[in-house]
């Protein structure tokens, strides 16, 4: 027979619409004068659930299971048995949108799927299982129990791939699923009812690989990640939570961090994520990780444990208002016995990118004339680029959230948040690009940085290969390209000067050539002369002079400063990955 419409009032699509159903009797009992139906066969079943599923409500209401009268068992007699129903090309729709939205959404449309559904009814007691096979190699088992006392839920979703989602869904998503699969299961044992209650649920990845351009330049894989928890919901809440929940890379979970998820839509969307990390393997967790995540090729082997902790919590979409707390723990790691990359406490090669394309050799070690070690520097130079580029730098363990958080207040963008170790990684060992895998990779190197080479040889490294000009790394090369004289006669106005050039050397090279600063440049540069004179490292003379001084440049009118010495005595290279600007 067929179709079969369930169509309520309203001008609204239909609640169900099948286009076939073919009725299978049990053969045994009609030849015994009995007609009662053994199989059930579905085809093309169409449910239009709305635009946020909310007609499964009205579906659920119109199909409930008090609604249907059974016989029940007399002397002699038997209840027959529910027949089986099996099902074929069954799609769920959601209507993308309303006729008062004036963007078009195209609706979602899950399926077609096929499966079977068997009911087991004992006294008030039914039990409902549901097995479906749908798109690629998808599967799925659906188990209800309801009547007489607490229901229970339990499903179970393998081999989810990309061909499971709608294709309108598919377009929607921040990133693109190249590969792999995902399995989903949940389990609600005591369920007084759907609309609030607590189950577990897990999640697993299998070989999953991803895209997206703000992810990563390649395909980011093959991902492998089990979440699994206690997920709590309230429906007239409007909350749904994950907690006492952790997620592993490795099966011994010896790489693994607990996580804990809040999402309430009262007063306002709000959520609040909290990871925590006690004890991670660190080589556990580098080897479990696909290579475009992994620690960047060159950074600092380590062995040992690392442990941390990170909330963040705030209103949905608006990270300016966000909140962040953490604080990573790397006092049980040190450096691994052996390393493929260079012994950054001895002299090295460094390969700068000049703008205009190719390289440079700088050498960072005596055997580099423009080399200056970290205690030849003068005290004002080296406290105008903390104070300029990282103020808590000798409080911190590689990373500042509450640099962070000001610049999320600041209109969301965190550029300009990074610490001085985390530029220091990204100039070593990072592309350019500015992608979150790359974040990533920047926070495992900077891990290493400050466990395997310390905060003096980081600062002196750093201060020693920063670009202060197109073609112009470290403070000696800087000394004399910007004020022709050596770095450690620099006046703290210069100093301060150089200080406000790290963010964009390239940008600040025209004001050079210019022989001026403008006005608003000369306001950050006395900015930053304020900061130093509120730490005491300039007196109230010694502020007032520097307020005073006039920069000359080397290309002033009238200036007669020579030009740097670039020549460099060749060193046993070691080639380290391609630097950015800071970010």
């Amino acid at each position: 027979m067929g179709p079969v419409v369930l169509d309520p009032p309203g001008d609204r699509p239909p609640l169900l619409v099948v286009d076939r159903i073919a009725v299978q009797p049990r053969l045994w009992r009609l030849v015994r004068g009995h007609l009662e139906a053994g199989a059930v066969t579905l085809q093309g079943v169409h449910v239009h659930a709305g635009r946020q599923g909310e007609r499964f409500a009205d579906l659920a209401r119109t199909l409930r299971p008090d609604k249907l009268h059974m016989t029940r068992p007399g002397p002699g007699r038997n209840v027959p048995a529910p027949p089986v129903v099996a099902f074929s090309g069954l799609e769920v729709r959601f209507e993308g949108s309303s006729s008062r939205q004036p963007r078009v959404v195209p609706p979602l449309v899950f399926g077609p799927l096929g499966g079977r559904i068997h009911l087991d009814r004992l006294g008030e007691r039914t039990h409902a299982s549901i097995a479906t096979v749908g798109p690629g190699r998808a599967e799925g088992a659906i188990e209800a129990t309801w009547g007489g006392g607490p229901g229970a839920l339990q499903i179970r979703l393998h081999g989810l791939g990309a061909e499971a989602l709608p294709e309108s869904l598919r377009a929607t998503l921040p990133l693109e699923i190249r590969a792999g699969t995902v399995d989903l299961s949940f389990e609600a044992p005591h369920l007084e009812t759907l609309s609030q209650g607590e189950g577990q649920l897990t999640f697993v990845t299998r070989n999953l690989a991803v895209f997206a351009e703000r992810l990563a330049p390649e395909p980011v894989g093959s991902l492998s990640l089990k979440v699994a928890g206690l997920v709590r919901w309230d429906a007239g809440a409007r909350t749904v939570a994950l907690v006492e929940a952790t997620a592993a890379l490795d099966d011994a979970g010896r790489a693994a961090l607990k996580v804990a998820l809040s999402v309430a839509a009262r007063p306002e969307p709000h959520f609040e994520l909290a990871l925590r990390a006690t004890a991670v393997d660190w080589t556990v967790l580098t080897a479990a990780l696909p290579p475009t995540l992994a620690p960047p090729r060159g950074a600092p082997g380590l062995t040992g444990i690392l442990a941390g902790a990170l909330t963040v919590a705030g209103p949905l979409g608006q990270p300016a208002e966000w909140r962040l707390e953490g604080e990573v723990d790397p006092s049980h790691l040190k450096p691994a016995p052996a390393n493929n990359g260079p012994d950054l406490a001895r002299p090295f090669v460094y390969e700068a990118h000049l703008t205009r394309g190719g390289t440079r050799r700088v050498t960072i070690g005596p055997e580099n004339p423009a080399f200056v070690p970290l205690g030849e520097l003068p005290n004002h130079l080296v406290r105008a680029v903390l104070e300029s580029e990282d103020a808590g730098f000798y409080g911190h363990k590689g990373f500042d959230l509450s640099e962070v958080q000001e610049a999320l207040s600041n209109g969301g963008r965190l550029r300009g948040a990074s610490t001085l170790t985390q530029q220091l990684a990204k100039n070593l060992f990072l592309s350019r690009d500015r992608t979150l895998s790359r974040k990533v990779r920047e926070a495992l190197a900077t891990v290493a940085l400050e466990v395997a080479v310390g905060k003096r040889r980081i600062l002196e490294v750093y201060l020693n290969l920063a670009e202060w000009g197109d073609g112009v790394n470290g403070i000696g090369e800087a000394a004399q390209h910007w004020f022709g004289k050596d770095a450690r006669t620099l006046s703290t106005k210069e100093a301060a000067l150089l200080a406000t050039v790290i963010p964009n050397p390239v940008r600040y090279e025209m004001y050079r050539r210019r022989g001026a600063l403008t006005p608003a440049w000369e306001a950050r540069v006395g900015d930053l002369l304020a900061k130093l004179h509120a730490t005491g490292v300039l007196d109230d003379e010694g502020l007032r002079a520097a307020e005073a001084e006039t920069l000359i440049f080397t290309t002033s009118p009238g200036s007669n400063r020579a030009q740097p010495d670039l020549r460099f005595k060749p060193v046993v290279p070691v080639r380290l990955a391609d630097k950015g600007r800071r970010n």
